[in-house]
């Protein structure tokens, strides 16, 4: 005789019930908040390294801008795995909303610190801080989506 099995379903208890029922929009903004917390100290970090590099090279502000954009790639990635991970109704484009949201707060404490001499340098850092944002939030909630798909195939 054949048994019939069941599957079982398991609802989430305290913290993880309340993050299942979060909206993904309100992921958009926790995704933002994750990337700017995880980019601060490690911009701060790369700049010092950068700096060291510059007094002892001759490469200079090309190699601070790199390590910058590194650390905000890295970043971002993280923090579209995180949102994809968390946020179980969010989809690829929450994460990528995630990136804009934290590449305008961002743009906008450079611009309100004056980091910015004239408008076309503002618009390539907006621009470029979207472009690396989005783009790498969207491949780490890929990147956890394929990651689940895999596990769940094995």
């Amino acid at each position: 005789m054949a048994t019939r099995r069941l599957p079982v379903i398991q609802e989430p208890a305290g913290e993880d019930a309340e993050a299942a029922a979060r909206p993904p929009w309100q992921w958009v903004l926790v995704g933002s908040g994750l990337l700017v917390t995880i980019w601060t100290p490690s911009v701060a970090v790369s700049l010092a390294v950068a700096r060291k590099m510059s007094a002892s090279a001759a490469v200079g502000a090309s190699v601070a801008a790199a390590l910058v954009a590194a650390t905000f790639a890295l970043a971002s990635l993280a923090a579209g795995y995180l949102v994809a991970r968390f946020g179980p109704r969010t989809r690829r484009r929450h994460a990528f909303y995630a990136g804009l949201v934290a590449a305008g707060e961002i743009w906008i404490l450079a611009l309100l610190g004056g980091a910015f001499t004239s408008a076309l340098v503002g618009a390539s850092a907006l621009f470029s801080l979207a472009a690396l944002a989005g783009g790498f939030a969207a491949l780490g909630a890929w990147l956890r989506r394929r990651k689940k798909s895999v596990g769940s195939r094995a």
